[in-house]
């Protein structure tokens, strides 16, 4: 590739990142991409064939940005191996920092508008490299020793960089991401030390969690998630309940169970009553089922 239409790519590549980030991806389309970029529409489908394969390069774009950052920590030679751990879990916060609209604004257009296993794709195509990277990282802080439960130690870390990133999506809190870094070898350290002198029998193996970022063929449809289904039925209400005041009762009651499943404690009773309430609307009950099994799971909670 030459640096000239290198340089193009990414700007393309920031370009939608920034429109992305303001619309979401469903919404942008390439005329706006291009026009942003001072170019044709024809010139921006010279380097990207299609819309999906743009998505797919701003993501690739995404994680080349990590790996040089990884990287450039990887090459100060002053530093020890906890250190470096540190410092890179420092540098994948501040990336969540840096693209914070972008990824708030790709996870509702995922829900509310995308395919559900899109997200699921992009980010696996990277696993099997991050994977490999995480336990040679491992390996240099705790010693080979430690081999028998990296996978458990990386799902540990990896459900704390999620809860983490949620804490850095909002701006009302304001927290160093230097500190959570720490905070997250700190913790990693005491667990090490417990698997290293205990030595109890590891509860995921590194090949199940090396299967789960492989590719498997699957022919079960895959669920989608209950806020697509509730948008849905709003649409559907406004065109199969005549009656204006059953419409109004029946949309109001797919709104609240709207925000009932976003917030951070979901109410079983009231989901149930929305549902029964649901339930009173023949026209929808064909397209009710569906969204009985997806929120299963919130009526299951303890």
């Amino acid at each position: 590739m030459s640096s000239k239409s290198g340089d193009k790519k990414n700007l393309i590549l920031r370009t939608a990142m920034q429109l992305f980030a303001v619309k979401g991806a469903s919404a942008t389309s390439m005329q706006e991409i291009a026009e942003s970029c001072g170019m044709s529409k024809g010139s921006l489908y010279l380097q990207f064939k299609s819309k999906e394969e743009l998505e797919s390069s701003v993501f690739d774009y995404c994680f080349e940005l990590l790996q040089d950052h990884l990287l450039q920590v990887e090459r100060q030679l002053e530093l020890s191996p906890r250190e470096k751990l540190c410092n890179q879990f420092e540098v994948l916060l501040n990336l969540v920092v840096e693209l914070r609209e972008f990824l708030m604004m790709q996870i509702k257009d995922w829900i509310t508008n995308g395919d559900p296993n899109r997200k699921h794709d992009y980010i696996m195509k990277h696993n099997a490299q991050l994977l490999r990277f995480s336990r040679e990282k491992l390996i240099s802080v705790y010693s080979s020793d430690i081999s028998p439960y990296i996978a458990d130690i990386l799902m540990l870390a990896h459900g704390m960089i999620t809860s983490y990133a949620h804490l850095l999506f909002n701006p009302q809190i304001s927290i160093e991401t230097s500190r959570l870094a720490h905070h997250l070898v700190d913790v990693i350290d005491v667990v090490a030390a417990r698997f290293l002198q205990d030595c109890p029998k590891p509860l995921i193996s590194e090949e199940t969690l090396s299967g789960l970022g492989q590719e498997q063929p699957c022919n079960v449809q895959p669920k989608r998630h209950p806020l697509q289904v509730l948008k849905e039925l709003k649409t559907l209400s406004e065109s199969l309940i005549v009656d204006p005041l059953e419409k109004k009762q029946a949309i109001e009651s797919l709104e609240i169970l709207e925000d009932e499943i976003i917030a951070l404690r979901p109410r079983q009773v009231i989901i149930n009553g929305m549902l029964g309430n649901l339930s009173a609307f023949s026209s929808l009950e064909d397209y009710l089922l569906e969204l009985r099994v997806l929120l299963q799971p919130y009526l299951n909670t303890h």
